[in-house]
C-alpha cells in the first residue's frame, strides 16, 4: 500500500518534477506549541537555513535521497525529528553517525514523517489525520497533559515542539523523536502482549490467528479485543474456560461453532481507526451476514450501543487510549467490556456518495471551495458508470459556507442516454429488512429524470433533480415523499423518496441510477439515506459538518 500511494504522490508531481524526480528511488487546556512562519521557498532550505536544529535529518534526507524531492514544488506535511531526537534514535540503534544506518529502513522511516497535503494543528483530531503517510501507514494525534501543559503527541512516540511552520511547499511540524514504522502484523500485536492471552488463545484455536497474522495488498483487518480483564468479569479465568461457555460444537475451527462466531464478530475486513468507526453506523464482521453498530456519545466510543422496540441496549465502552494502535496489516482497538452477537434490526445509514476511497486521498477532500477534480470511467472501485461522449465524474466542494450539501461535497455527473447511460454504487454495509431510500440532491434546470435500481430491482418513484422544495408543513410533504434532510441552511436541496426496499441479507449492495431522456443538465447528487421503515424518516437530520440533529 505504501508504494501504491508513494506513486500516485509522484505521479501528480511528474510533469513539474522530472528532472528532480529522475534521481529519487522510491516511485482541558489550550494546547501549548510554538507557531512559525517563514519565507523559506521550500522545506529543504528551511533546514539548510536552520542547520543547528536540522543538520542530521539533512543528513538522511540526502541519504535517502529525498533532499532533492523537498526541494521541489509539492504540498507536504513533514514532522521533522530535530537533531537530538535523532541523536536518541541512534542510541537506541547502537549508531553513533547517520552514516552507520540502513538506508532502506530510513527510506521507510522518512516516508512515515511525510503526507502529500498541508495539514495545520488545527485540523488535528484525537485520532488519525485525514491524509495517509507516503509510507501507506496512519499518522494519530492526540492531546496529552504534560507538566500542567498540553502538548501533542504523534503516534504516542513523539511531541511536537514547534508547529505549523509554513514553506513554499507546505507545512513543518518539529517533534522530538523520530517516528517508527509498525513491524508487527494485528495477529502479532496481539500476541505480544500477555494481557491478551484469553483472546490470542480464541484466535489460534479458530483458526482466525493464521488470517491476521497474513499481510500483503489489500489485506487489512480491523480487531476489537477484548483483555483479559474483560472475561475474568464474567467468571472467565483462562481460554479453557471460554471455549467451555461459548464453543456449542466444542470445535471451534468450526465456521458454524458459536465461539468461532463469537471472535469473527471482533474482526472488521478492512483497516478502521476509531475516526472510522464513529463516522459510519455499522460495520460488517467476519462473522458471515453480522454487524457491529458503532457511535460517538460524547467522548466515548460505544460498541453495540443500540435503543430497540424503546429500550436502551448499552453498549461497549472502547478505550481511546489503548486504541489506535496500527500494525502492518490494520488496526487493534481495546474494548473493555464483552459483546457479542445479537439480532440485530436494521439501522439508518446516511450513504454520502462523495466519500470514496479514491476522493478521501485528494487534497480537495471536504476543503471548501477547492477546485473541482474530474474523474474518467474505470476511477472508482465502487461506483460503476458508462455511457458514450467520454461521461465523467466530478468531485465538487461548496463554493461557500451557505453551500447546501452534507459535508460540504457532492458528485456532479450528466445521466441521460447519450452521456453516462447508468451510474452504479456500492453501498454501505446494510442490516437486513426493509428500508425507505431517499436520494438527496441540489436542484438544477434542464435534467433527465432519473429511475432508481436496487439490487437491478427498479423503484416505484423516478427521481426528478429539475423539482424545487414545494415549501409547507414538513410532516405534510414528508408523506408526499418530500422533505429536507440537511439541518442548516439548506437552500435548494431537498431528499424525494425513490421507494421501499426489502434488504435480504446484510452487507454491501447495489443502487443504480438510469437517465431517462436525453438532455444537457448535469446531477448534483449528495447523499443516500436508507432509513428503516418503522423509524422517523425526517429526523435526524444532518448538519453540513457531518453532525446529526434531532428533533
Amino acid at each position: 500500500m505504501g508504494n501504491s500511494i508513494f506513486a500516485k504522490a509522484l505521479k501528480a508531481r511528474i510533469t513539474a518534477l522530472s528532472l528532480v524526480l529522475m534521481t529519487l528511488l522510491w516511485g482541558c487546556e489550550k494546547e501549548v506549541v510554538d507557531v512559525a512562519t517563514t519565507t523559506d521557498v521550500n522545506m529543504l532550505g528551511y533546514f539548510e537555513k536552520n542547520a543547528n536544529q536540522f543538520s542530521s535529518l539533512i543528513k538522511i534526507l540526502e541519504k535517502t535521497e529525498v533532499a532533492g524531492f523537498l526541494a521541489a514544488y509539492g504540498s507536504y506535511t513533514m514532522f521533522a525529528p530535530t537533531n537530538e531526537a535523532i541523536d536518541i534514535f541512534l542510541k537506541e540503534k547502537g549508531a553513533t553517525s547517520v552514516d552507520q544506518l540502513d538506508a532502506e529502513e530510513m527510506k521507510r522511516i522518512i516516508r512515515l514523517h511525510l503526507l502529500e497535503d498541508t495539514i495545520p494543528t488545527s485540523t488535528f483530531t484525537d485520532g488519525k489525520l485525514p491524509k495517509i503517510t507516503m509510507l501507506g501507514q496512519y499518522v494519530i494525534t492526540g492531546a496529552e497533559v504534560e507538566n500542567g501543559a498540553s502538548r501533542t503527541r504523534v503516534n504516542r512516540q513523539a511531541n511536537v515542539i514547534q508547529a505549523n511552520i509554513r514553506v513554499g511547499n507546505g507545512i513543518i511540524h518539529t517533534i522530538d523523536r523520530v517516528l517508527q514504522p509498525a513491524s508487527k502484523t494485528v495477529a502479532q500485536m496481539l500476541e505480544s502482549n500477555p494481557e491478551y492471552s484469553i483472546f490470542t488463545a480464541a484466535l489460534k484455536a479458530t483458526g482466525l490467528f493464521n488470517q491476521l497474522n497474513t499481510t500483503g495488498a489489500g489485506i487489512w483487518y480491523t480487531v476489537l479485543g477484548q483483555k483479559n480483564s474483560v472475561y475474568q468479569k464474567m467468571g472467565i479465568s483462562n481460554y479453557n474456560a471460554l471455549k467451555a461457555k461459548y464453543s456449542h460444537t466444542g470445535n471451534p475451527a468450526d465456521k458454524s461453532d458459536s465461539l468461532y462466531l463469537n471472535m469473527a464478530y471482533h474482526i472488521l475486513n478492512d483497516s478502521k481507526y476509531l475516526a472510522d468507526l464513529v463516522t459510519a453506523t455499522s460495520h460488517v464482521t467476519l462473522a458471515p451476514q453480522e454487524v457491529i453498530t458503532s457511535k460517538l456519545k460524547g467522548e466515548q466510543v460505544l460498541i453495540n450501543e443500540d435503543i430497540f422496540n424503546g429500550v436502551l441496549e448499552k453498549g461497549a465502552l472502547v478505550d481511546r487510549k489503548a486504541s489506535d494502535n496500527t500494525a502492518t496489516n490494520g488496526v487493534l482497538h481495546d474494548v473493555t467490556e464483552n459483546y457479542q452477537i445479537k439480532k440485530r434490526n436494521p439501522v439508518r445509514v446516511y450513504f454520502d456518495v462523495a466519500d470514496q476511497p479514491e476522493i478521501r486521498i485528494l487534497p480537495q477532500f471536504r476543503r471548501q471551495g477547492s477546485p473541482n477534480v474530474v474523474f474518467p470511467v474505470g476511477s472508482f472501485k465502487d461506483i460503476y458508470f458508462e455511457g458514450s461522449n467520454s461521461p465523467t465524474i466530478s468531485y465538487v466542494t461548496g463554493a461557500d459556507a451557505n453551500a447546501g450539501y452534507a459535508y460540504n461535497d457532492y458528485l456532479l455527473v450528466r445521466m441521460s442516454d447519450n452521456v453516462a447511460r447508468l451510474v452504479e454504487f456500492t453501498t454501505p454495509s446494510l442490516v437486513k429488512g426493509r428500508y425507505k431510500v431517499w436520494i438527496a440532491f441540489r436542484q438544477i434546470g434542464n435534467t433527465a429524470p432519473l429511475q432508481v435500481y436496487f439490487n437491478n430491482q427498479v423503484l416505484p418513484r423516478t427521481i426528478d433533480m429539475k423539482l424545487f422544495y414545494p415549501g409547507g408543513v414538513e410532516r405534510e410533504l414528508l408523506a408526499q415523499g418530500i422533505k429536507h434532510y440537511l439541518a442548516d441552511n439548506p437552500g435548494n436541496s431537498h431528499a424525494r423518496l425513490a421507494g421501499t426496499i426489502t434488504v435480504e441479507t446484510t452487507g454491501r449492495h447495489k443502487i443504480k441510477f438510469v437517465g431517462l431522456a436525453n438532455t444537457n443538465g448535469v446531477h448534483r447528487l449528495d447523499m443516500i439515506q436508507f432509513i428503516p421503515e418503522d423509524q422517523d424518516q425526517l429526523y435526524p437530520k444532518i448538519k453540513r459538518d457531518g453532525t446529526l440533529v434531532y428533533e
